[in-house]
C-alpha cells in the first residue's frame, strides 16, 4: 500500500510538472488514480459498487463516478486514516456545526505543488515576490482551514518579508489595513491583497462610509475568494470587483477571484491578470489548471450538458490523491471553452438531483453495514 501511494503520487506529480494537457493522457492518469482510490478508499468503493462501476469499466475520466460533495460530511472518504494524516482540512459547518466535511491529506506534497504552480501563473506571473496583505486568520489560528493553509503558502512562497495579516480572532483590523495601504502609496510599493470576500466587503463598506479611497501603486492587485452568499452582507461578484477596483484605484484586470473548496486540492482562477500579463484578450470565465477537468452535467442523468447550457459543476482533480478525484458540487455553472461560469448554488430541479446523489451514497454505506 505504501509503495502504491508513492507510485500514484509520483505519477500525478509528473503530470502536473510536465504540463501535459491532452484529454487522452489525462484519462490515463485519472484511471490509474481511480483504481488506487477504489482499492484503498472503502467508503468510495461502496459507492462505486452501488453504481456497478469498477476500474475495468472505465474508458475515460468522465466515466469515473463523482461523489456528491455532501458525502464528505457523512463518511471519511480517504485512502488512509486520520491518525496517519499530515493535515485534515474541514468545512466551516455554518449550517450544522456537528457535521463538517473533511478532506484527509496523508501528506501535502501534491496539494502544495498544485497550489504553487497555478497561483504563480494566475496571480503573480510578473514578479518573484510581492508584499502580501492577508484578509484571513493565520494557519495557526485555523489549523483545519484549507484557505488558511493556502494563504500561508502564498505568503511564504511569493510574499516579501514584510507581508502581514490584518485579520485576527477579534476580526478585521481596518485601521491597520488602511495604514498599510497609505504606506504603500507613500513609498510607491505595489501590494497584493488576498482574502475572504466578506472581509473585502466589510472593508469596502467602512471606507465608503468614511469617504476614503486609495491610490495603490502600479502592479498592485487583489484576489478575493469564497463569495458572499449566506453572509449578512452580500454583493454581486462583478459589482464587488468594480467597486474594489475603484476603491484601490487599480485596473479591472488586477481584481482576481479564486474558486476553491475544502474537498478539492486545486484551485481555479479568473484569467484577467494572467492574460493581461501575456498581452492576450482575457476570457471572462474561471479556468482550471491542466490537472483538473471540469464538466457541467445534468445531476440526475450525469450526462454532460452542451456548452452554453447550465448544469451542476463536476470537478475531476488529480491532485486529490488521498480522497476522491471526482466530486459533484452543489454549484451551478455554464461551460465555455476551457473554463466555466459560476452561477451560484443549485436550486429547484438541480438541487433535487444533488439530493438524489447523496441518497445513493448513504444507501451504499447502509447496505454495507447490514
Amino acid at each position: 500500500m505504501q509503495n502504491d501511494y508513492k507510485n500514484i503520487k509520483q505519477l500525478v506529480k509528473n503530470f502536473i510538472e510536465e504540463g501535459e494537457n491532452l484529454n487522452e493522457r489525462f484519462s490515463v492518469v485519472a484511471k490509474e488514480l481511480f483504481t488506487y482510490q477504489y482499492q484503498n478508499n472503502p467508503a468510495y468503493r461502496k459507492f462505486c459498487r452501488k453504481r456497478r462501476i469498477t476500474p475495468v469499466s472505465i474508458n475515460s475520466f468522465s466515466d469515473i463516478p463523482p461523489v456528491p460533495i455532501t458525502a464528505f460530511k457523512e463518511a471519511n472518504l480517504a485512502c488512509s486514516s486520520i491518525e496517519d494524516a499530515e493535515a485534515v482540512f474541514m468545512t466551516s459547518g455554518t449550517t450544522n456545526p456537528e457535521k463538517r466535511g473533511k478532506n484527509i491529506h496523508k501528506d501535502l506534497e501534491i496539494y502544495n505543488l498544485s497550489m504553487k504552480s497555478y497561483f504563480k501563473k494566475c496571480v503573480v506571473p510578473d514578479v518573484d515576490r510581492i508584499k502580501m496583505i492577508i484578509l484571513f486568520p493565520t494557519r495557526e489560528q485555523m489549523p483545519n482551514s484549507s484557505l488558511a493553509h493556502y494563504l500561508d503558502l502564498a505568503i511564504t512562497e511569493f510574499g516579501t518579508s514584510d507581508s502581514d495579516y490584518v485579520v485576527s480572532q477579534e476580526g478585521l483590523d481596518t485601521e491597520k489595513l488602511k495604514s498599510i495601504l497609505l504606506d504603500a502609496e507613500q513609498i510607491n510599493e505595489p501590494i497584493c491583497i488576498l482574502g475572504a470576500t466578506f472581509s473585502f466587503i466589510q472593508f469596502l463598506d467602512d471606507c465608503l462610509e468614511k469617504g476614503m479611497k486609495f491610490n495603490l501603486p502600479k502592479g498592485s492587485r487583489i484576489m478575493e475568494t469564497g463569495g458572499s452568499k449566506g453572509r449578512t452582507r452580500s454583493m454581486d461578484p462583478l459589482e464587488l470587483r468594480k467597486k474594489l477596483a475603484d476603491l484601490f484605484s487599480i485596473p479591472d484586470y488586477a481584481c482576481g477571484n479564486m474558486y476553491g473548496m475544502t474537498e478539492l486540492s486545486s484551485q481555479m482562477y479568473n484569467q484577467n491578470f494572467r492574460h493581461h500579463y501575456l498581452g492576450e484578450q482575457a476570457p471572462s470565465f474561471s479556468k482550471p489548471p491542466h490537472w483538473v477537468k471540469t464538466l457541467i452535467v445534468d445531476p440526475e442523468t450525469m450526462l454532460e450538458k452542451p456548452e452554453g447550457e447550465r448544469g451542476i459543476i463536476v470537478h475531476y482533480d488529480l491532485a486529490n490523491i488521498n480522497s476522491v478525484l471526482a466530486i459533484m458540487t452543489e454549484d451551478l455553472g455554464i461551460k465555455e471553452g476551457e473554463g466555466f461560469h459560476l452561477l451560484g448554488r443549485a436550486e429547484g430541479a438541480e438541487a433535487k438531483g444533488c439530493s438524489l446523489a447523496i441518497e445513493q451514497f448513504l444507501s451504499s454505506t447502509r447496505e454495507e453495514r447490514s
